[in-house]
Parts: structure tokens; C-alpha cells; sequence
């Protein structure tokens, strides 16, 4: 049986103004790191201009001092992200900044150095050359850190893209604590609330204040005004703490426990930091930093190419419905999206029914209500293919778990635990389900929960190569399909 924890009404409540998420952070290191690399060659190639060109009014080997820079760039820039000096929250750090940049800087020159000597190359550089390239890197990497600081201080005021609202679980004084902590930070981060874990036993009176319970927190991560969720509380039977877990795993925002007893119980997870805080992490937001920015261009690419390239193969297929008889050509139907978002997807009609409201019956092999071309169609998936423009909408992904009628997601969402985790990425035209065999109909419970571990494996375990191989593997099971009706 599912979680009681939330409730079905409300865990898919989509009430409220929906906020944008923020800018995933790591993207932000990214930039810094690829600024950081492009200044250092730059000022090697420039300061080498310079110096040749009015100090000694000579030329100068450009490609040289271009391999100086780039091994320089290289050296500097993996020492910085190797020890964590790209993270956001160093970033943000300008006094730490400042030693991490002159040190690694540092050790980079003489690795350069003992390199051109290794070589018997350093005579072909000048020593004035090295040190006004050194001074340049100094001046223009550690310029780089308090501009990044000013930026990252002007955008996350007022709910910015770098703005990271954080929810409390736990009217206690940890949870009290913790948000004293944090609330101070000058780098967005704030409190959107502190909220009643609902644990018997935590091992610490509840305090007055708090902001709601579990249900009015799943409407506010629905509604996109929470960002991560920190679970503080102190203790709690090791069984109450994994249910607790289960019920927030199903939201789409990223999961962390305070410092605790139960942070034995989670050994995998990775230690990260909160506004100065420690905390362990279970959960991180799907598809953050370059996943979703890679994600979207794979959609948008695919499926635009699919388009173009499929357009006279559905142009025949709308030709031959309308001829066919009465009825629409498109069938469209209301279904859960991501966040639980309720959207319109499009497929070409095939049944002589277009059940949607609260009773929808399953397509079953057999069906009277599938017409002879739809057999056909549904045999081979080319009904789907209109949910190309859902991708270009942007209420779905080419890969993903399917989207379910609203009737059977109601459904499934009370019997099946965790089946709403399905919704923490868009639905796919195709999935990791799909083609491990879980298509068409699902008349067994124990089949839906078989497809749901999929898609949650799915979720869990999502890159690039992974939804290139499932694209790979639907090709194969719609030339040799299985399951379909």
C-alpha cells in the first residue's frame, strides 16, 4: 500500500502561483571554471603581445605562449575544481577565494616551470613575460571572484534565480536552530517554513509556530515555492524516520537530513552544505545543473527532426482516420504531467470511444472499441506520434515515464508506494518501462508496480546515454512489438 503520509487529494493539489525553479547552482561553477580557463590564455597570448611587440619590438610565437596558456589554464583550473573551489558556496566565499586562487596559482607556475626545464624549453620564454602573465592571472581570476560575489548577491534578492528556499521538517528546537543558522546566510538562502514532522517520538516537544503539516508541504513544493527540504529532528524510531523519508521522496525538490543518529542510516548519501550547515543528502532535484539543460536540447532537437522527417507518414495516417469514417482525428485526453501538472496529450484516434473523466477503461486485447486501422496503429506506436508536439509544447519529454489517465493515476497513487515519484520529470513518449516489456495494458496491480520500479529507476539513474539507449530500444520493440493493443 502506498504512504498514508500524503494524501492523494493533496499530493496532486497544483493550487497556488507556480515559481520558477532557480538556476541550478552547479551551472553557475561551470561558467566560473570556463571564465576562468578562457582569462588565463588570454592573458598569457596578450601579456606576451605586449611585451614583444612594444617592449622589445619584436615578434612573438603565438602558438607558444598559447600552449603555455592552455597548460596553465589546465593545471590551475583542475586543481580548483578538485578541491572544491568551483562549488557555489566557495564561490560565494571571497576571502576563501582569494587564498585558494593565489595558492593554486602557485603550484601551477611551478609545475609550468619544471616543466620547461624537464623540456629545455624554458629559454624560449621570457622571465618578464612570466611574471606580468602571473600578475595578470592574479589580478583577473581573483577580479572574477567579487564580481561573481556582487552577481550572485544582486540575483538571489527578492526570490532571484540564485534565491534557494528552504523547508524545515521539524517543529523542534533542531529544526529552530537549524533556521537560525541558515537564515542569516547572505547568499539567498531562506526559510519558506518550518513544518510538523507528524513523528510521535522525535525526541523533542513540539514547538508553536510551525507553518503546517506534511500535506501543506507537498502543496507548497507542488506549487514551486520550495527548492530543498531538510528533515530536523533529533530522534525517531528508525522505522517512523524511513517512512517519513518515503513520503517527501516523492516531491520534486532535493531531500537532506540534519546532522543526527540517522545519518547512520544513510551511509550513501553525500554530505553537502546548507548556509554554513552540514547536512546529509538523500535526495537530489532531478535533471539538476547540465542534465536538464542537456535534456530540453535533446527534446527539442529529436523531436523537431522527427517531425520534419515523419510529417508525410502522419499526414497519411490523418487521411486514412478521416477516411475511415466519422470522428475526430486526434484523440486528446487529460493527464499528469510533471509536478503533477495536468496537460492535454495528443495521439491519432483509434478506438470509436474517447473515455476521459474520473472511469476510464483500459484498451485490452480484443478491444470492439479499437477500429481496424487503430489495431494497426497501436500495434506499431504510430498513434503516439502527434505527442511529438507535446515535447515541442513542453509537457513532455521523448523519454520519460508515460503518463497514465487521471482516473488510473488516483488510482495507483493510493495502492502503489511511491508511485508518484513518476512525476518528478516530465512523462516520455517513451520509457525505460516500456522497453523492458511494460506496455499497453496494466490489468494487475503488481504489474503497475513493476512498470513504477522502472520509471523510478529511471528517474534515479537519468544521463544522456541512458535515454540514447532506451530511444535505441524503442526503435527495436516498435519493429518488433510486444504487449501493444
Amino acid at each position: 500500500m502506498a504512504d498514508p503520509g500524503l494524501s492523494s487529494a493533496d499530493s496532486f493539489s497544483t493550487d497556488g502561483v507556480r515559481r520558477r525553479a532557480p538556476v541550478a547552482r552547479a551551472l553557475f561553477g561551470d561558467v566560473v571554471q570556463f571564465i576562468d580557463f578562457m582569462l588565463i590564455i588570454f592573458t598569457s597570448v596578450g601579456v606576451a603581445y605586449l611585451y614583444h611587440t612594444y617592449g622589445l619590438q619584436t615578434e612573438f610565437d603565438f602558438q607558444s605562449y598559447a600552449a603555455a596558456g592552455i597548460l596553465g589554464a589546465t593545471g590551475f583550473t583542475t586543481l580548483m575544481r578538485r578541491d572544491g573551489y568551483y562549488e557555489f558556496e566557495q564561490l560565494t566565499s571571497a576571502d576563501g577565494s582569494l587564498r585558494a586562487v593565489m595558492s593554486r596559482w602557485a603550484l601551477t607556475a611551478l609545475g609550468l616551470l619544471a616543466f620547461g626545464f624537464a623540456l629545455k624549453i624554458s629559454d624560449s620564454f621570457s622571465r618578464v613575460w612570466l611574471f606580468a602573465w602571473s600578475a595578470g592571472v592574479l589580478v583577473s581570476v581573483i577580479g572574477v571572484r567579487f564580481a561573481a560575489v556582487a552577481f550572485v548577491k544582486r540575483t538571489s534578492r527578492d526570490g532571484g534565480v540564485f534565491a534557494r528556499r528552504v523547508a524545515i521538517v521539524g517543529a523542534t528546537s533542531l529544526g529552530v536552530k537549524f533556521a537560525e543558522r541558515v537564515k542569516d546566510s547572505p547568499m539567498g538562502i531562506s526559510i519558506a517554513g518550518v513544518y510538523d514532522s507528524g513523528l510521535k517520538d522525535n525526541g523533542d516537544s513540539h514547538l508553536a509556530g510551525a507553518k503546517g503539516a506534511l500535506d501543506d508541504l507537498a502543496i507548497a513544493a507542488r506549487n514551486g515555492v520550495i527548492d530543498d527540504i531538510v528533515i530536523a529532528v533529533p530522534r525517531a524510531a528508525p522505522e517512523e524516520m524511513a517512512a517519513l523519508v518515503r513520503r517527501l521522496s516523492i516531491l520534486p525538490v532535493s531531500i537532506a537530513i540534519c546532522p543526527n543518529i540517522h545519518w547512520l542510516d544513510h551511509l550513501g548519501g553525500a554530505i553537502n552544505n546548507v548556509g554554513g550547515v552540514r547536512v546529509l543528502s538523500l535526495y537530489r532535484r532531478p535533471l539538476e545543473g547540465w542534465g536538464g539543460v542537456l535534456k530540453t536540447i535533446e527534446d527539442y532537437v529529436l523531436s523537431l527532426l522527427a517531425i520534419v522527417l515523419l510529417s508525410p507518414v502522419m499526414l497519411a495516417i490523418a487521411i486514412i482516420i478521416k477516411l475511415q469514417g466519422k470522428g475526430p482525428v486526434l484523440f486528446a485526453q487529460q493527464r499528469h504531467g510533471f509536478n503533477n501538472a495536468v496537460f492535454k496529450v495528443y495521439k491519432f484516434r483509434t478506438m470509436t470511444t474517447a473515455d476521459d473523466g474520473d472511469v476510464v477503461e483500459q484498451a485490452k486485447a480484443g478491444d470492439p472499441r479499437i477500429t481496424p486501422v487503430g489495431k494497426i496503429l497501436r500495434r506499431y506506436s504510430l498513434d503516439e506520434l502527434p505527442q511529438l508536439f507535446n515535447v515541442i509544447k513542453g509537457d513532455m519529454s521523448l523519454v520519460g515515464p508515460r503518463p497514465h489517465a487521471m482516473a488510473h493515476n488516483h488510482q495507483y497513487a493510493r495502492m502503489i508506494e511511491n508511485y508518484s515519484g513518476r512525476h518528478k520529470v516530465k512523462p516520455g513518449i517513451t520509457g525505460w518501462a516500456q522497453v523492458n516489456g511494460f506496455r499497453g495494458e496494466t490489468s494487475e496491480t503488481e504489474q503497475m508496480a513493476d512498470r513504477v520500479r522502472f520509471d523510478l529507476s529511471y528517474v534515479d539513474n537519468w544521463s544522456l546515454w541512458f535515454d540514447i539507449k532506451i530511444l535505441i530500444l524503442t526503435v527495436r520493440a516498435v519493429v518488433f512489438p510486444q504487449n501493444a493493443v
